[in-house]
């Protein structure tokens, strides 16, 4: 069977076409990503393989990295959690940590009172009416929403199935509910992973939308499935009510595909694209699995999935300036060049900035761009309508919509539209830098050229010696943070011990000495390796091979490495997983018997190997079901295993709770 793979990341989108019998790439191709209107990139690419190819398709495979640079950048739809018997006190007393968890703000959250059976002496559920009520105050202007409690376990999640209920009846938008989703215990955790899965519900809708309809047009009619964050796949039912699983789908793609392209049983793969640059590891031919849920930007998440470091850098990082000196922004911005071969006419704007001959604090070469029509949306200021009603003409330097909308360059209102994704910036990047020196021929230089003249006029580097100084900054970057992450997997604890300071400074050092060639005598801070490089991305190839001979090793970078993350979309494989505890149940000091809650039923057993047998059979039961949900056939592979907890502090141990997990794997049907 022909499956095509499908990656759609920040900058480009990418296709292949896999016979999934011989593991062979039969063609392959790429196209830019076009955030507008997803279906056009998607179309290019898929327009760049065999047509016999496409039209054979059995599957179509897609990872992701829209989900990944939502939360890097912070980015989503409008929603809000429901917290169900949490004191809104409390929360606020702990607002250093809610903030650590990813919520930005009190007014993200909305607070319910209610306390489940089999916890509070005196149980008491929600004030129903009241709260529909105010559903509409409180979530009329969402997309999405969460619901959260707490001790779910108790009751079964009760009160959110009920308040989830009331808020799909009265508003017709999707609710997510942490019970369905998370067993963590901590409620700020569940709630923080609650409410991103909410945000990107109607990102993945829109792009599981695009794909459908291109699908459509060019006669493909075989099954979607979705690479999750562990790098295996799901149906795009599932995907539609878990986007949060798809955390990382682009970058879980990319080592399945790495490793499929290296056959390296032992290496560092390193994933660069336009946003984000993805680091992981494969030891004995697997994959290393991350300790605990994933974390990405300001997000501390409940998802479990390969060890994936993510970190801002790509060849779409912003080029800025600051005191005379250069650096390298945590902001996605277009490539001028990319730009300029979409709107020629903003060449001549760049170099009648730049012949001007006088620099300036503000970024004034970086273009506002339109990327969605919200002139209709009451839910935005009128200067935010104006400025994008502005734009529709095409992308605009700062001084010139300062011009239009009557302001000054200080207080242009963009930036809550540019954290929405309605507009994004275009200024000089790596990209651009690697046009200049013929590294990435696909754009004109000329928009390019004109940038970085701008930008000499701000820093004390001359102009001819900026590409050079660009690919330093992107060099050393790269370095510093595939050696953190070495650190981190040799030494869990070296954060805690040096700091996050400590760190930082070590690596300056460990880069430097790396660059003078290990050249003092006495000893050398720079870090090794004997795992080789695997490259993946359109620009790694520019980069990782100098990166590389600094570690002390040597860079694989494949043929098809611009691809990689397409060939491991339809490379992956479905598997479920399913935990249920087994707990020793007490009423004061009197043992009552082994605990296995089922639903919002209560199964107690006087037997530990009962108890236990029961939670293996139904954690089976259970994953087999999720893994033909998630679109597995009924050849299915069924693993369990079980973890003991005990206190250990007094004599033998005294038994807690086991953890029975249950995983079953299969092929995409």
């Amino acid at each position: 069977m022909i499956g095509i793979g499908i990656d759609t990341g920040g900058t480009y989108t990418d296709a292949v076409a896999y016979d999934m019998e011989t593991k062979q790439v039969l063609s392959y191709g790429k196209a830019l990503t076009t955030k507008e209107r997803l279906e056009t990139g998607i179309g290019a690419a898929l327009d760049t393989l065999n047509p016999e190819h496409v039209r054979r398709a059995g599957l179509v495979a897609l990872s992701t990295t829209l989900a990944t640079n939502a939360c890097v950048e912070d980015k989503g739809s409008r929603a809000r959690l429901l917290m169900i018997g949490v004191e809104p006190e409390t929360v606020s007393y702990l607002e250093g940590v809610y903030r650590a968890y990813g919520f930005r703000e009190l007014s993200q959250l909305v607070f319910l009172d209610g306390k489940p059976e089999g916890i509070y002496k005196h149980p008491e559920d929600p004030d129903w009416e009241g709260f529909s009520g105010k559903i509409r105050e409180k979530f009329g202007d969402c997309r999405a929403a969460g619901v959260v409690q707490v001790y779910p376990g108790a009751n079964g999640g009760r009160f959110e199935r009920k308040a989830a209920g009331l808020l799909k009846k009265e508003l017709g938008i999707p609710v997510t509910m942490a019970c369905e989703m998370f067993d963590e215990t901590d409620v700020l955790k569940r709630g923080a992973g609650t409410l991103l899965n909410a945000r990107l519900i109607p990102l993945i809708a829109d792009f599981l939308r695009a794909v459908k309809n291109v699908m459509g047009q060019r006669g493909i009619h075989a099954p979607v499935a979705i690479v999750r964050s562990d790098g295996s796949l799901m149906s795009e039912e599932a995907a539609g009510e878990c986007p949060v699983e798809t955390l990382l789908s682009g970058p879980a793609a990319s080592v399945v595909g790495g490793s499929v392209l290296a056959g390296e049983p032992d290496a560092v793969i390193v994933d660069m694209g336009g946003t984000t640059t993805d680091v992981a590891i494969v030891r004995d031919g697997r994959p290393v699995t991350a300790r605990d849920g994933i974390s990405i930007g300001p997000w501390k998440t409940m998802v479990k999935g390969l060890y994936v470091d993510t970190f801002v850098l790509g060849g779409d990082s912003a080029v800025r300036f600051r005191d005379g000196k250069l650096y390298l922004a945590s902001r996605r911005v277009i490539p001028v060049s990319v730009l300029a071969s979409r709107y020629p006419g903003i060449v001549g704007k760049l170099k009648k900035l730049a012949d001007r001959g006088k620099g300036h604090t503000r970024m004034l070469h970086e273009f506002y761009v339109l990327q969605k029509d919200i002139s209709d949306n009451p839910d935005y200021t009128s200067q935010e309508r104006a400025l994008c009603e502005a734009l529709k003409d095409g992308p605009l330097l700062p001084e010139e919509l300062a011009k239009i909308l009557k302001s000054d360059l200080y207080h242009l209102p963009g930036e809550r539209l540019e954290e929405e994704g309605i507009l994004m910036r275009s200024g000089l990047t790596p990209t651009d830098t690697m046009v200049l020196k013929g590294d990435f021929t696909v754009y004109e230089p000329e928009a390019a050229q004109e940038a970085l003249r701008y930008a000499a006029l701000n820093v004390t580097v001359p102009a001819e010696e900026i590409p050079d100084r660009i690919y330093d900054m992107v060099g050393e970057k790269l370095y510093e943070n595939i050696a953190r992450i070495l650190m981190s997997q040799k030494y869990p604890r070296q954060e805690k011990l040096l700091g996050e300071e400590g760190v930082r400074r070590f690596l300056a050092w460990s880069y430097r000495d790396a660059k003078n060639g290990f050249s003092d005598p006495l000893m050398s801070s720079a870090i090794t390796t004997k795992l080789p490089i695997i490259g993946v991305g359109a620009p790694i190839h520019v980069f990782l091979p100098r990166v590389a001979a600094l570690l002390g090793t040597r860079a694989v970078i494949k043929e098809t490495a611009p691809v990689a993350n397409a060939l491991g979309a339809i490379a992956g494989q479905i598997a479920a997983k399913v935990r249920i505890s087994v707990k020793a149940e007490y009423s004061g000091a009197q043992f009552q018997g082994f605990l296995v809650l089922e639903g919002e039923k209560r199964r107690l057993f006087e037997k530990y190997e009962e108890a236990e047998a029961f939670a293996a059979a139904k954690a089976k039961r259970l994953a087999a079901e999720k893994a033909r949900r998630q679109g597995a056939g009924d050849s299915l592979k069924l693993q369990v295993s079980i973890e003991k907890i005990r206190d250990d502090s007094v004599g033998s141990g005294i038994f807690f709770e086991s953890i029975i997990e249950a995983v079953a794997t299969g092929a995409f049907s």
